[in-house]
């Protein structure tokens, strides 16, 4: 071994990477794959997708989490809600939501722009995708691949309808990789609203009525189990600290409006030599086979200022457009 090289460093180092490594399998091969968000057919003719929706190794079937969702500069922002974890946590961007809506109407449009908006996300055993007929490369077609899917409450309350009826509902079921039902999610186009907007339509989603198996042997579903993603590893690698949004909040030059109330929750975090703020998630809380499936929260605080559509969420192909575009 070269003078330059510690062999006994070296071996320490080697250790490290090695456990690394095995970690990053763990979590899927160091990433997380996001299924690429279905597009909306048109108002006669509906494009049909469908999947299996697989719980992940500790049993977890899906995720709610809160987000805020704006442009700042050139860049746009998808940044975990801290009220994902409780209603009553501090959340600087909900602070300055509610105090430019106390303000003028000037104050009350930008209001809107950090609005607090709600996703899901499961692991979504993608049987057949309409859009693979346009892709010659077979890595790239999304059919037999397992991903990580972030659907909007509209495809939610049709799962949760499903797991909660008493005699007709499929319940469990529907997470079974080898007797379970799967999930058809039917889209089309709703009728332009008055801002010339067209928003997807998934009221004809539904779960197939015969049961089957996401592979034709025991030992290929097993293969598949294997590679569902951990949900709790990939909700905590989205987490950003108060640093984060310290920058953020001075970079929309509402940081005087917010210091005291910020120090007050999270004390004084100094960002003078940090990098600018990143992209950023949010999470909260899980569903399994033991859980009470209440009703969703609702993320307006009492109003309907934080709609901007009929189920008060960013339209799925502008967010996907602009996450890809990051």
């Amino acid at each position: 071994m070269s003078k330059w090289v510690n062999n006994e460093k070296f071996e320490n180092f080697k250790k490290q990477k090695t456990e690394e490594k095995q970690n990053e399998q763990n979590v899927g091969d160091g990433f997380f794959k996001k299924w690429k968000n279905p597009q909306m057919g048109t108002q006669d003719v509906e494009r049909v997708y469908k999947g299996r929706l697989l719980p992940d190794k500790n049993g977890d079937f899906y995720f709610k989490y809160l987000y805020h969702f704006f442009k700042s500069g050139e860049r746009y922002y998808y940044i975990k809600c801290p009220k994902t974890h409780d209603m009553n946590a501090f959340c600087p961007w909900c602070y300055v939501n509610q105090l430019l809506w106390q303000g003028n109407e000037s104050d009350k449009k930008r209001a809107y722009k950090y609005k607090k908006n709600v996703r899901f996300v499961g692991n979504f055993f993608v049987i057949n995708d309409p859009r693979d007929s346009d892709v010659d490369d077979s890595e790239r077609k999304a059919s037999n691949k397992n991903f990580l899917y972030e659907f909007p409450e509209a495809v939610e309350s049709k799962i949760k309808n499903e797991m909660t009826k008493l005699e007709e509902g499929y319940g469990p079921k529907i997470f079974n990789p080898e007797d379970g039902h799967n999930l058809l999610i039917k889209i089309k186009a709703k009728k332009p609203d008055i801002n010339g907007k067209i928003w997807p339509d998934y009221s004809n989603t539904e779960f197939s009525r015969t049961p089957s198996s996401i592979a034709e042997s025991k030992e290929e579903v097993e293969k598949i189990m294997e590679n569902v993603y951990d949900l709790s590893k990939y909700l905590q690698s989205l987490d950003k600290d108060w640093e984060f949004h310290e920058k953020l909040l001075k970079q929309e030059l509402v940081w005087d409006d917010v210091e005291d109330v910020f120090i007050k929750h999270v004390g004084k975090n100094s960002t003078e030599e940090k990098e600018t703020p990143e992209e950023s998630h949010s999470t909260t809380e899980t569903f399994n086979e033991n859980s009470k499936f209440e009703k969703s929260d609702n993320i307006s605080d009492g109003d309907d200022r934080n709609n901007n559509d009929s189920e008060g969420n960013i339209s799925d192909e502008d967010l996907l457009e602009q996450l890809e575009n990051m």
